[in-house]
């Protein structure tokens, strides 16, 4: 009996003891708690921001495609294909008819030509990696943070918006251009790359470049000796009688990306109302300046064998033989840095061509500031036209003090730029107004090549016509030589 009293007394007590606790704890302990709810409510909130802002930037590059209609040519994920050679002068590329199939089966195509983007993948690209789109916060919830399904983007966006869109671009590829399809006759698994696309590619000097081999050669070298098959598989060029129409295999005839090249079919690229060329040095050098019209010139890059423009492409030109590259400086609409040139009407403008170091103290090649477009099939005239003065041209030796001095660079009209050959290779090359230039200075200016004392004559081809010192007090003009350009040969007499 006196146990079960002295647990129950023990039970009272140890009750009374745990009711005065809490009175002492109970401070302490809500502070603790509070300061615990804080803290899992800060790292919700974190999540969350963390979450809101990675949706956005996945919303805001998937509306940036939207826009530009960006489209995938495969169902399971993006299209790669191995890149080969085939002959072409522009940016059409060849594709698997499967692609064809596949693109056929939408409904609706809004564009045309059909236009792709056609790039080499970085391998260690993780979206996002641009430090700018990595860095693209969402509006705060007073604000609107539903972005529109509609071209909203294209229309209220400033440039910046769009920049942050190429920046991410420049991140997913080791380079990137744009262009169109002549055929769907590749081999499956394979893209046609023609040399100006390959070349665009490849300006990037991290990727890997091969040159494909044609497996008709490969077969029949497999019983020579060893040293043989390197030396064929190394050239794997095409005869120079195999046809060289666009579209077809170029084996071995110049070098293509050997990495994987994505094709994305891009259905709502802006079209292009201007775009600024910069010739080349070479160009320079070979007298793009000297040209009065150069319509013909820009027909055969832009018309023929150009469906875009991409700022950084190499347009190759041709004019009477003479090839011109000039490089895409610039292009308006700029948001993606391409627009399409196919029917619409297109302003070019010219600039600064690359400083030439070899050219004399003094001279300067100017380019024109004023192209005038003539409508709606992208013909072009230089209507203010600048020259190329004649230091600027390969191996030129002109003497300025013993020759007729040269037109001003402003003036268009009675020039005509003159190179003459010499049988040992060299030329010369000046610019001459043909009512005041006599037929005894274009004499003196074949003297400045090294010709010894022997007597000649100039000469032309197609038709031949011969100028000689009997009549060199003619007027260039009389002599029946025009405005444009004139190539003479060295002919030395007996």
């Amino acid at each position: 009996m006196d146990f079960e009293r002295a647990a129950e007394r023990l039970k009272k007590d140890h009750s009374k003891i745990q009711r005065r606790r809490p009175v002492a704890t109970s401070a302490q302990a809500k502070l603790q708690a509070e300061r615990a709810k804080q803290q899992r409510q800060q790292y919700a909130a974190e999540r969350e921001k963390k979450r809101r802002q990675e949706d956005y930037i996945t919303e805001y590059y998937r509306q940036c495609e939207r826009v530009l209609g960006v489209q995938q040519l495969s169902n399971m994920a993006p299209l790669t294909l191995k890149a080969v050679s085939i002959h072409g002068e522009g940016d059409k590329i060849a594709l698997p008819p499967s692609i064809l199939e596949y693109m056929t089966a939408f409904e609706t195509i809004s564009q045309s030509p059909w236009i792709f983007r056609i790039g080499v993948l970085n391998p260690d690209y993780h979206f996002p990696a641009s430090p700018t789109l990595q860095q693209l916060m969402p509006p705060e919830e007073n604000d609107s943070d539903e972005m529109s399904d509609d071209d909203g983007t294209e229309d209220s966006d400033n440039e910046s918006s769009h920049s942050i869109y190429l920046e991410e671009l420049s991140q997913k590829y080791l380079a990137y251009t744009h262009g169109t399809v002549v055929e769907f006759t590749q081999e499956e698994g394979c893209v046609g790359l023609p040399e100006p696309i390959a070349a665009a590619l490849l300006k990037n000097p991290t990727i890997r470049k091969t040159r494909t081999v044609d497996p008709s050669t490969i077969s029949t070298t497999k019983n020579k000796g060893e040293d043989n098959v390197d030396e064929e598989m190394s050239l794997g060029e095409t005869d120079d009688d195999s046809p060289k129409t666009a579209g077809h295999l170029a084996w071995g005839a110049f070098d293509v990306p050997d990495l994987p090249v994505e094709i994305t079919w891009i259905q709502k690229l802006p079209r292009g109302n201007a775009c600024e060329l910069t010739p080349t040095l070479e160009a320079v050098r070979s007298g793009f300046y000297s040209l009065q019209d150069i319509k013909l010139v820009l027909e055969q890059s832009l018309i023929r064998t150009r469906a875009t423009l991409s700022v950084g492409d190499t347009v190759h030109t041709w004019h009477r033989g003479m090839k011109y590259d000039l490089q895409v400086s610039s292009v308006t609409p700029s948001k993606y840095n391409t627009v399409i040139c196919i029917n619409t009407d297109l302003e070019v403008e010219f600039g600064k061509a690359p400083d030439d170091d070899t050219k004399e103290k003094g001279q300067e090649n100017t380019p024109s500031e004023n192209v005038k477009p003539l409508g709606q099939a992208l013909g072009y005239k230089l209507s203010s036209p600048a020259s190329m003065s004649s230091a600027s041209a390969t191996n030129v030796k002109v003497e300025a003090i013993a020759l007729l001095d040269e037109p001003p660079l402003t003036q268009t009209d009675h020039v005509c730029t003159v190179q003459i050959r010499a049988p040992n290779g060299e030329k010369a090359q000046r610019r001459f107004d043909v009512r005041q230039a006599t037929l005894n200075d274009l004499m003196a200016l074949a003297e400045t090549l090294e010709l010894g004392d022997e007597q000649f004559q100039l000469v032309t081809r197609f038709p031949r016509r011969v100028y000689q010192r009997i009549d060199g007090r003619k007027s260039l003009e009389t002599a029946g030589i025009l405005a444009g350009q004139e190539v003479f040969l060295v002919e030395k007499l007996s």
